[in-house]
């Protein structure tokens, strides 16, 4: 009994450490810049780096993640994810992301970029945006992006499980 109670408090005290560890805050970060004389846009995430990973490898199981050289397979992964979880368009016409980059920041987060053409014939008057990123893994997770136009800040649209979607006026 008096072995039983003594586990009991590591396995408490362990949790209790542990917690106060992992970071309270679930939301990723992002700016999305739209470039109206060149027709394309870039898009910059961050993520948490342990919130990422761990979503990731539950979806695409793979070796660990080595943000330093990057393989395939785990390009392969983050893009996917990404791009079932970030839609963008203007006038109802979808921009095909494309991967450029993935590295890590700092101690616990990962920025990855990508970028896209936007068709010369297209509006780009009136943005949505879909953002459901982590959402499966975190009931509290809430994203932002920062949104600029030809270098002007436009808008600081949030994300929530409750309101993936935003449509917004550029002019």
């Amino acid at each position: 009994m008096k072995t039983l109670k003594y586990i009991s408090v590591v396995i408490l005290l362990l949790t209790s450490i542990c917690q106060a560890w992992a970071h309270p805050i679930k939301m990723t970060t992002g700016k999305l810049e739209i470039n109206t004389q060149i027709n394309n846009c870039t898009l910059t995430l961050n993520f948490f780096i342990d919130d990422f990973e761990s979503e990731l490898l539950k979806l695409y199981p793979q070796p660990p993640f080595n943000y330093e050289n990057p393989s395939d397979e785990m390009k392969d992964a983050i893009q996917s994810y990404i791009l079932e979880n970030i839609e963008i368009s203007f006038s109802e016409n979808s921009i095909d992301l494309i991967n450029n980059s993935i590295k890590q920041i700092e101690d616990n987060v990962c920025q990855v970029t990508l970028s896209g053409q936007i068709e010369n014939t297209v509006s780009t008057d009136v943005i949505t945006i879909k953002n459901t990123l982590l959402f499966s893994s975190f009931n509290k997770q809430s994203n932002i992006i920062h949104l600029y136009q030809n270098g002007q800040k436009k808008h600081i649209l949030q994300f929530f499980q409750t309101a993936p979607i935003r449509t917004e006026r550029l002019e």
